[in-house]
């Protein structure tokens, strides 16, 4: 390629990229973050340890500030880890992080994981710690997991779904759907680790349950599933499936609206559990099912953001956020709280020019 596009070019070695070229244009990308960082007055962190591929440890931490009104984020550090990640360890390496880029004292708030360890770190630093909401709702929908009248009927759907994904059931399969015409379809396996992946496993069971069905009739495939011994799925399992669906869409969503944005708020996590709360509050006319699901899902979300602390920060994030500023319950007293804040501040700043000359 090089003689093609320039014969008297050379490129640089692997050892000149790695010790030379790399390193200095990170020292110099690091320089224009500092120096872009000084001059912001509020940052707020989120940190999150990962594994790759090679399972090789790693602790990441990105900052999130403002700049003329814009929304901007850089990844601080990324860097391999060694020791265990206790609490103790974490609260270290975010602080050897803050002081590294001079803003630890402009630290607003830090969203990690509901994980002990970032609990403990984040209570040692001092800073205000927001569980991350799309992990909060997930651990709320994982929780239904725990019931037994679930697992037994998840345990039943994904064995027919392991089933019919099979060589010559996946064949049958595509043949009735042509004849029903139905989408072209493959069937999903949920992730025990992703609640997401059973609720579309779901939707994509009801679409393709009359060809599930019409192959399961198919006499190709009769005897395979009676030496299989699968339970048959009934009307019952059928209509849970559908009222599963209908009940936790709204939680679908709600994850989808946090997690698929460019640059989610805080404001937004007050409104969402309030509309959940309605949705998942036991009614007349519920069956034992839906019942069960619905206080599991609310028992466990119900105990997220309660302090003092974490509640008034959410309040005054959402009162400042253009979508939701009219739809506290109390907004005017969160208003009379955040301008009581602003005169403060707007006080001591004064009180700093004073000093200063």
């Amino acid at each position: 390629m090089r003689f093609t596009l320039n014969p008297n070019y050379t490129p640089p070695t692997r050892d000149c990229l790695t010790n030379q070229l790399i390193p200095s244009w990170y020292k110099i990308e690091k320089s224009n973050i500092i120096t872009e960082l000084s001059e912001v007055s509020y940052v707020a962190l989120t940190s999150d340890g990962w594994t790759s591929i090679a399972q090789d440890h790693y602790f990441t931490v990105t900052a999130h500030y403002l700049v003329e009104g814009k929304m901007r984020q850089k990844v601080l550090q990324t860097k391999a880890v060694y020791k265990a990640q206790t609490g103790i360890v974490i609260a270290e390496e975010i602080a050897d992080v803050l002081t590294d880029f001079g803003i630890f004292d402009k630290i607003v708030a830090v969203t990690v994981d509901n994980a002990a360890n970032m609990d403990v770190a984040i209570h040692r630093l001092q800073f205000v710690k927001l569980g991350c909401f799309a992990h909060t709702l997930n651990l709320a929908a994982q929780s239904l997991y725990s019931l037994a009248i679930m697992s037994q009927w998840i345990a039943k759907i994904c064995a027919i779904v392991v089933w019919i994904k099979r060589s010559m059931a996946k064949t049958v399969l595509q043949e009735k759907q042509a004849i029903l015409k139905l989408p072209q379809h493959s069937l999903i396996l949920d992730v025990r680790t992703r609640w997401n992946s059973f609720h579309l496993m779901l939707e994509r069971f009801l679409e393709q349950y009359p060809a599930i069905q019409a192959a399961s009739l198919d006499q190709r495939l009769r005897k395979p599933m009676e030496r299989d011994r699968l339970v048959r799925f009934t009307d019952e399992d059928l209509r849970r499936a559908e009222d599963f669906i209908r009940l936790m869409r709204v939680m679908y969503t709600s994850t989808l609206c946090v997690s698929s944005e460019k640059n989610p708020t805080s404001g937004q996590i007050l409104p969402i559990l309030k509309k959940l709360e309605m949705h998942f509050t036991v009614a007349d006319g519920d069956t034992v099912f839906v019942s069960n699901l619905k206080k599991q899902v609310w028992g466990n979300l119900s105990k997220r953001y309660q302090s003092d602390e974490i509640r008034s920060f959410l309040e005054e994030a959402t009162a400042l956020d253009p979508r939701f500023k009219q739809k506290m319950d109390d907004n005017a007293a969160v208003w009379d709280r955040i301008k009581g804040k602003f005169l403060a501040r707007k006080l001591t700043d004064s009180e700093k020019v004073k000093c200063y000359s």
